[in-house]
């Protein structure tokens, strides 16, 4: 795992839109199933770190607008599957206590079978013009203390380590860009496109040489954003996003349909 100091394990000032989009309230049929998948997600995209204590139930439960006991069967299947625990006693509560696997290569390769060419690239320039815009009014608004929180993710990726911790810090960085935006709704966009990219992201190849040419491009995005210049923030993030895309139209033409 990587080394984290103890402020990591507390919501973050970077990540203050993603936690906000992440503890919306839901609605609609399958309560219990969609609580489990908005705490699920937000384990696997590295918003909610190992070790941290999630909000107490009632408030928890207040925040998704459910009923208490809803919430309790879904932090029960959590706690089944091994990604949550809870501690009794003063100071206890529900912690995550593992984070969410990668998706098996089979079942993400189904994923992007049941995609077309088409598909991906309208996900890619929806990803490109809402991370684009994100890394621009980042470059803007963010403070010294989302600057710095972005240069630990990108020195955490700079080993780099493991493909699943890469790709939640990957994950974290480009949703603390957005939520740096100060916007509620374009940090709202980016958590939707990194939940639609979690599983396809794990066909991409990942030698070492590939992840250090990704952080390069996150390295890139966050100078601009640290001399707060929109225009350069932009271009570079929107060169990241485009070249990811053209991984996945790559594999879905080559190692789906050949």
């Amino acid at each position: 795992m990587f080394a984290v100091n103890a402020s990591a394990l507390a919501p973050t000032e970077s990540l203050a839109a993603a936690r906000a989009a992440f503890f919306a309230p839901i609605g609609g049929q399958g309560l219990v199933e969609q609580a489990v998948r908005r705490l699920g997600e937000a384990i696997g995209l590295g918003v909610l770190e190992v070790g941290e204590r999630l909000p107490p139930e009632a408030v928890l439960a207040e925040r998704f607008g459910i009923a208490p006991m809803t919430l309790r069967q879904a932090l029960a299947i959590l706690r089944e599957a091994g990604y949550v625990e809870t501690r009794r006693g003063r100071g206890g509560g529900s912690f995550v206590c593992c984070a969410v696997p990668l998706p098996a290569a089979q079942t993400a390769t189904a994923r992007l079978a049941s995609l077309t060419v088409d598909d991906l690239r309208d996900l890619t320039e929806f990803r490109r013009l809402v991370a684009g815009a994100g890394a621009a009014l980042a470059a803007e608004r963010a403070t010294a203390g989302e600057i710095e929180e972005l240069r630990v993710l990108v020195e955490q990726m700079a080993a780099p380590p493991p493909f699943d911790e890469f790709r939640r810090a990957d994950s974290r960085f480009h949703l603390a860009v957005a939520s740096a935006a100060r916007s509620p709704r374009l940090a709202a966009a980016e958590l939707q496109v990194q939940a639609d990219l979690a599983e396809l992201l794990a066909l991409i190849p990942h030698p070492p040489e590939a992840l250090r040419l990704s952080n390069g491009q996150h390295r890139a995005v966050l100078e601009a954003i640290t001399r707060r210049q929109p225009e350069a923030a932009r271009t570079s993030m929107e060169r990241h996003a485009a070249g990811t895309g053209d991984f996945l139209v790559g594999l879905r033409l080559g190692k789906v349909c050949g």
